[in-house]
C-alpha cells in the first residue's frame, strides 16, 4: 500500500484552475493592458478546498420513540472559503477583486448587471449567468500527479479577505477568496494504489 497523500510536508496539496465569467473574458484589463488567459487564473490552494455535504436526517417520532430516516435532499452548500497563495506581481488576487466589484463597483456602489454594456457587439441576455462561472480545484498527490477534481458549478465570488503578510515570517502573503455555488461533483482520476511501473 502507497503511504497517504497527505503525509509529505506540504500545505499545497490543490491547485485550483478558474474559468472566469463570460463578462470579465470578453473585456480588455485596461491595468494588465490584454484580456485574461487561462495562466493568470491557476493558482495554488492552501487548507481545506471543499465545504461539508450534508443531505440531513429527518426524525419520524412513532410509539414513544424516534425513527431516524433520510430526507433525500441537499440543502444549499455554505459559502466555499479558499485559501491561496499571492503571485509576485499580484495579479490573481487583482482579477478576483475585478470580479468581486462587478457586483458592486467601488466607485459608484453600482452593479455591473445594470450599467450600459460596453464589449463590443456581445450582449448579455442573462447577466447573472454572464456573470458565474466554473472551476475545478484538483487534489495532488506527493509528485504533483492530480488525483481527484473537485468540480464547482455556477460559482461566482462574494469576498475578499484581508492579505496577510508578516515581515516577521519568511512565509509568502496569503489571502481567502469566499465563493458560493450550486453544483458540486467530484471525480477520481487516478488510482494511488495502483504503480505505473
Amino acid at each position: 500500500m502507497n503511504q497517504a497523500i497527505l503525509n509529505r510536508s506540504r500545505i499545497d496539496k490543490f491547485s485550483i484552475v478558474l474559468d472566469l465569467p463570460k463578462y470579465l473574458k470578453d473585456n480588455v484589463d485596461t491595468v494588465l493592458q490584454s484580456t485574461y488567459n487561462a495562466d493568470s487564473i491557476q493558482f495554488t490552494v492552501i487548507g481545506s478546498p471543499v465545504p461539508a455535504i450534508e443531505i440531513p436526517q429527518i426524525r419520524v417520532p412513532f410509539g414513544g420513540q424516534t425513527y431516524n430516516t433520510s430526507s433525500n435532499s441537499r440543502p444549499a452548500y455554505e459559502p466555499l472559503n479558499l485559501n491561496f497563495f499571492l503571485d509576485n506581481g499580484y495579479q490573481n488576487y487583482w482579477i478576483l477583486w475585478k470580479w468581486l466589484n462587478l457586483f458592486n463597483d467601488v466607485y459608484d456602489s453600482t452593479t455591473q448587471m445594470i450599467k450600459p454594456l460596453d464589449i463590443g457587439s456581445n450582449v448579455l441576455t442573462n447577466p447573472m449567468n454572464d456573470f458565474r462561472s466554473n472551476f475545478t480545484i484538483y487534489g495532488e498527490d506527493e509528485f504533483n500527479n492530480k488525483i481527484i477534481s473537485f468540480n464547482y458549478e455556477q460559482a461566482f465570488i462574494v469576498g475578499l479577505s484581508e492579505i496577510k503578510y508578516s515581515f516577521q515570517s519568511p512565509e509568502e502573503a496569503t489571502c481567502n477568496a469566499k465563493f458560493v455555488f450550486n453544483k458540486l461533483t467530484v471525480d477520481i482520476l487516478k488510482d494511488v494504489n495502483v504503480s505505473s511501473c
